[in-house]
C-alpha cells in the first residue's frame, strides 16, 4: 500500500510517501516547503495571513500529488504552530474543507513519542540508551530511550522560530549571544537533570536544523562530505567552531556556507547556539545526527498498529535492513546464509594474521548475504551491479562509511583485485583499504567453495604451517568442484594475509 505523511511544521511542512508492506516501507517521494507558520505566531499568537495562505497552497499541492502517486492514505499531523495559535483552528478547517487533509494536532510529548519510534528505525541503538534532540521551529523536543523503551520526553517552547522572535536574523554581538545562550539554559536544565539522573551513552540530533548545522560543520573542518548523514558523528568541537563563526555572519553570509540552506540562514545561528548550549548540558563530545523525522514516526506507528496490534518495530534494526534488500531482489536465502557461515569460519580462523575486529566481522557477514543481489539486474559484472544497489539502497542503521566499505567488499569479491590506485580506495584509510582486501578476498574464497550452489561444503579448518595455509573443506558429497572453485579463488587471500594458500579436502 501507499501511504503519504505529511508534517506541518512551525518551520516547514512536509511530506513522506512510501510503499508498505508489513511493518517495512521505502520512500518512493519527498517533498519540502519552508513555510514557516511560525514566523510571528509566537509573538502575537496568531498565524499571518502570508503563512496562512502559503500553508493552504502547499497542502493544496501535496493532496494533488498524493493523488498522482496513488496513495491510499493521507496521515497528517500538525504541531507547535497550530497548537499555540489562535487562528490554527480555523486555518486546519480550510485545510480539511480545501484539501481534503484532516490533520491530527499532537502535543508535544507525542511528537517526541513518534520521533522516537523513528529515530529507533532509522539508527541501530544495541544496548546503548541515548539522548535524542530535536530541533523545530516552535519547540525542541528531549527524550532517553533504548532500543526498546522510551524512558523519558519532554517538549520545550525553545524552537527557532520563536528565538527569532525574540532575538531576530542579525548577527549576535558578545552580550546578546550570552542573553542567548541563558536563556537557553534556563528552560533546559531541569530537562537534562533529568536525563541525565536515567543516563544515557550518546547524544543523537534529528530535524532540518540539526542535520544541517552538523553537515556545515563537518564541511567546514575539511572533511570530506558525507553521501548521507544518517548515523554519522559529529565532533562537538568543529560544532563550536562553526557556532562561533554563525553569530558573527549577517544573513546573506550565512546563507552561503556550504551545508546550509537559504531558506533556513535566518535561525541557524540561534539553533547554532541552543544545540551548543545542549550538548553542554549534556556533557557530549560528540552528536551522532539522524535522518529520521516525525514523519517516519508517523508511517511507524500506523503500520505497526495495523499489522501487530500493541506491538512494536524489530530492534535488531541492521540485520533487518540486510534481509530486506536481500530478499527484494531475490536474494538472501539458504545459499547466502551458507556462504556467510563459510566466511566467518574462515575470519575467525585467520584473525592472528589478518587483526580486524568485530566490526569487520559483521560487515563480511552482511557482504555475503547481499553479494548476489546485483544478478537480478545480470550475471555479466553482476558485483559491479550489487556495490551499485548497496550504495544506493539507503540501508538503515548504517553511516556512510560503513555503507561504502560493504559496498567494496562485494565489488572486489570476482573479477578485479582491490588496489590502492581505484579511485573509490585511494579515499579510504589504511585500516579500511586492508579491511577491504581482506573481507573481499574471505568471500571471494568462499563463493568459490559454493562453485555448484549445493552448500555441500560443511566446515572449514584452517592449517598454519610457516607461511602456508592449508584449507581443510568438510562435507557432503563430491567435493571436487568446490575445492577447484576455492583453490582457483585463493590468490588474493594469500596476498591477503601474506601467506601461500592451499585448498583440499579434509582425510576422511
Amino acid at each position: 500500500m501507499k501511504l503519504a505523511a505529511i508534517d506541518i511544521g512551525s518551520n516547514s511542512i512536509h511530506m513522506l510517501v512510501v510503499e508498505a508492506e508489513g511493518t517495512h516501507y521505502e520512500v518512493i517521494d519527498r517533498e519540502k516547503d519552508m513555510v514557516k507558520l511560525g514566523a510571528g505566531a509566537f509573538r502575537d499568537h496568531r498565524l499571518t495571513p502570508r503563512a496562512f495562505e502559503a500553508g493552504l497552497e502547499v497542502l493544496g499541492r501535496y493532496r494533488k500529488l498524493a493523488d498522482r502517486l496513488g496513495v491510499d492514505e493521507v496521515l497528517a499531523v500538525a504541531t507547535e504552530a497550530i497548537r499555540d495559535t489562535e487562528n490554527g483552528g480555523e486555518f486546519l478547517s480550510r485545510v480539511s474543507s480545501e484539501t481534503g487533509i484532516e490533520p491530527r494536532v499532537i502535543s508535544g510529548r507525542e511528537e517526541a513519542r513518534l520521533i522516537y519510534l523513528a529515530v529507533r528505525y532509522a539508527l541501530e541503538l544495541g544496548q546503548d540508551k541515548i539522548l535524542e534532540v530535536d530541533i523545530g521551529g516552535g519547540s525542541v523536543e528531549l527524550l532517553v530511550g533504548d532500543a526498546r523503551h522510551l524512558l523519558f520526553s519532554t517538549s520545550l517552547k525553545l524552537g527557532v522560530q520563536r528565538l527569532h522572535d525574540l532575538f531576530g536574523d542579525q548577527p549576535l554581538g558578545k552580550s546578546r549571544r550570552r542573553q542567548l545562550a541563558e536563556h537557553v539554559r534556563r528552560m533546559v536544565e531541569p530537562a537534562l537533570a533529568h536525563a541525565k539522573g536515567i543516563g544515557f551513552q550518546r547524544v543523537v540530533g534529528t530535524s532540518g536544523t540539526i542535520r544541517a548545522l552538523g553537515d556545515a560543520a563537518h564541511r567546514a573542518s575539511g572533511k570530506s562530505p558525507w553521501r548521507s548523514v544518517n548515523a554519522e558523528q559529529v565532533d562537538v568541537r568543529d560544532l563550536l567552531r562553526l557556532t562561533d563563526l554563525l553569530v558573527t555572519q549577517p544573513l546573506v553570509e550565512r546563507a552561503s556556507l556550504k551545508g546550509i540552506d537559504r531558506e533556513r540562514a535566518d535561525t541557524v545561528h540561534l539553533g547554532a547556539v541552543l544545540l551548543q548550549e545542549i550538548l553542554f548540558l549534556a556533557e557530549a563530545p560528540t552528536l551522532t545526527l539522524c535522518e529520521a523525522s516525525l514523519r517516519d514516526g508517523v508511517i511507524l506507528e500506523y503500520l505497526t498498529r495495523r499489522s501487530q496490534p500493541g506491538a512494536a518495530p524489530i530492534p535488531d534494526l541492521r540485520p533487518r535492513a540486510i534481509q530486506q534488500l536481500a530478499r527484494k531482489f531475490g536474494v538472501g536465502d539458504a545459499r547466502e546464509r551458507h556462504i556467510a557461515e563459510l566466511c566467518l569460519q574462515i575470519f575467525d580462523q585467520t584473525a592472528v594474521y589478518h587483526r580486524l575486529g568485530g566490526g569487520a566481522r559483521e560487515l563480511l557477514g552482511f557482504a555475503a548475504q547481499l553479494f548476489a543481489v546485483g544478478q537480478y539486474i545480470g550475471f555479466k559484472n553482476y558485483q559491479a551491479h550489487s556495490a551499485y544497489i548497496i550504495r544506493s539502497a539507503g540501508l538503515r542503521g548504517f553511516n556512510g562509511a560503513e555503507v561504502e566499505l560493504l559496498s567494496l567488499v562485494v565489488l572486489f569479491h570476482r573479477k578485479a583485485e582491490p588496489s590502492k590506485h581505484h579511485e573509490r580506495l585511494r579515499e579510504l584509510s589504511k585500516a579500511d583499504r586492508h579491511a577491504v582486501q581482506v573481507l573481499s578476498a574471505i568471500l571471494r574464497v568462499a563463493v568459490g567453495l559454493d562453485r555448484g550452489n549445493s552448500q555441500s561444503v560443511r566446515h572449514v579448518r584452517c592449517l598454519f604451517e610457516g607461511r602456508s595455509m592449508r584449507l581443510l573443506v568438510s562435507g557432503e558429497d563430491d567435493l571436487e568442484l568446490a575445492v577447484w572453485g576455492g583453490q582457483r579463488r585463493s590468490e588474493p587471500l594469500g596476498k591477503a594475509l601474506d601467506l601461500e594458500v592451499e585448498v583440499s579436502r579434509a582425510e576422511a
